[in-house]
């Protein structure tokens, strides 16, 4: 159906607006999103800037599919921030080494990828998006390090803030 309103918009040549609550619809289909919360704005924009730059929390768990991890400040000693995001495929996995000791709860081999959901001391849950050659099986002890590039931090109202060095 995806396609079919695709191909229907651009043979229309018009403006179209779909409403709909599937975040993989929104990102397909769309030219601008307007993510909206309890009736509120939260963000317009592209799909790729939505997905690079949520203006907030609310908008950096509905827009990517695994979901943003989004873990408590403390997580990357950051004091400051109450909230750090980072995506699925933002983590680096190591048998040996890295910032947060990690235990494989669930694996889903999808084929071309592979979502790992991992228990990390002090953080409970975060999911890692793999190259799915990986085998990873549930229990596997591992280490994880967000990609500093790749975080993103959110103050006290749920809102996006710049990342200070």
């Amino acid at each position: 159906m995806r396609i079919e309103l695709a191909q229907l918009h651009r043979s229309l040549g018009s403006t179209m607006i779909y409403v709909t609550h599937d975040q993989v619809e929104a990102m397909t289909l769309a030219d601008q999103i307007v993510v909206m919360n309890g009736g509120r704005i939260e963000q317009i924009g592209p799909p790729m800037e939505l997905y690079d730059r949520p203006a907030s929390e609310f908008v950096a768990a509905f827009i990517g599919s695994p979901k943003m991890n989004l873990l408590p400040g403390r997580s990357i000693g950051r004091q400051d921030v109450r909230t750090a995001g980072i995506r699925p495929e933002h983590i680096r996995v190591d048998g040996s080494s890295g910032q947060w000791h990690a235990r494989t709860e669930v694996v889903e081999t999808l084929g071309a990828d592979t979502i790992a959901y991992m228990s990390a001391e002090g953080i409970d849950s975060v999911t890692v998006r793999l190259p799915g050659h990986m085998r990873l099986k549930v229990g596997d002890k591992l280490f994880l390090t967000p990609e500093p590039a790749n975080l993103h931090l959110f103050d006290e109202r749920g809102q996006r803030i710049e990342a200070r060095a």
